[in-house]
């Protein structure tokens, strides 16, 4: 006659075996958890650089922009000149005559 079945400790070496088989999966997680908390990290800190960059470029825009407010206005007068050469030009003509 051979021993009595015993099914609850049958079952216990089953979860047994199932928990080692378990861990080094539960192992892999927690590495790859670690890769992708440094990950985020490195792309929290590019975020942050990336922020101060545009911040920057959007200061340098709008200073560019008022330079070219500015130079729009002396292209204006620049283009005053012809005119105002021909009304010099008029005037020391009519001084020139009545001299």
């Amino acid at each position: 006659m051979g021993l009595i079945p015993n099914p609850a400790g049958d079952l216990l070496k089953r979860v047994d075996i199932t928990l080692a088989n378990v861990d080094p999966v539960l192992s892999r997680v927690d590495d790859t958890l670690g890769h992708v908390d440094q990950t985020l990290d490195t792309v929290r800190d590019t975020l942050g650089e990336v922020s101060g960059t545009l911040k920057d470029a959007t200061t340098t825009l709008g200073d560019v922009r008022e330079l070219l407010v500015r130079l729009e206005g002396e292209l204006a007068l620049l283009h005053q000149v012809p005119d105002l050469v021909a009304k010099v030009d008029a005037i020391h003509a009519a001084v020139v005559v009545k001299s």
